[in-house]
């Protein structure tokens, strides 16, 4: 493989991880601090996922956050405390647990919604449709290649 496209390739995963932070985390922290102070770092997120999602199974909540199953475990079980999501058995296999947000859980992911909705206007009008196109067609790309080498991995 080519050395300097290997070099390139590394330097701009870093630099869009960097600005990613900085316009989305850190903003995002920023604007939820003091609204949600029994939620820990993660669950906003986890919350807005399974809100986005409706009713799923604890391991495709992983899958988005690359969370470790001990982990996701836990946090599913404070969640579960705090009154946010309801743990329930999927009817079409009793194996299975389907995690879904209570109407408490559905309040707050009304309002980190909000939330989002707000920053995706602060931030998006600096930027064109055709942007934001060729920005999710980017992502679909990056994904649809993370995919194919996590897969080539698990073999």
């Amino acid at each position: 493989m080519d050395e300097e496209l290997v070099k390139k390739a590394i330097l701009l995963m870093m630099e869009w991880d960097a600005l990613d932070n900085v316009l989305f985390e850190q903003a995002f922290q920023k604007k939820i601090a003091g609204k949600f102070n029994e939620l820990s770092k993660n669950q906003p997120m986890v919350i807005k996922i399974i809100g986005m999602e409706g009713e799923m199974m604890p391991s495709t909540i992983g899958k988005y956050t690359g969370m470790e199953k001990s982990s996701l475990t836990r946090m599913v079980d404070d969640l579960e405390k705090k009154g946010i999501v309801s743990r329930n058995t999927d009817p079409d296999d009793r194996r299975k647990v389907l995690v879904s947000l209570t109407e408490k859980g559905l309040e707050y992911y009304n309002c980190l919604n909000k939330i989002t909705a707000e920053m995706a206007d602060e931030i998006l009008k600096f930027v064109d449709e055709k942007d934001i196109e060729d920005y999710v067609q980017s992502l679909e790309t990056m994904v649809r290649i993370l995919r194919k080498i996590d897969a080539s991995r698990a073999v």
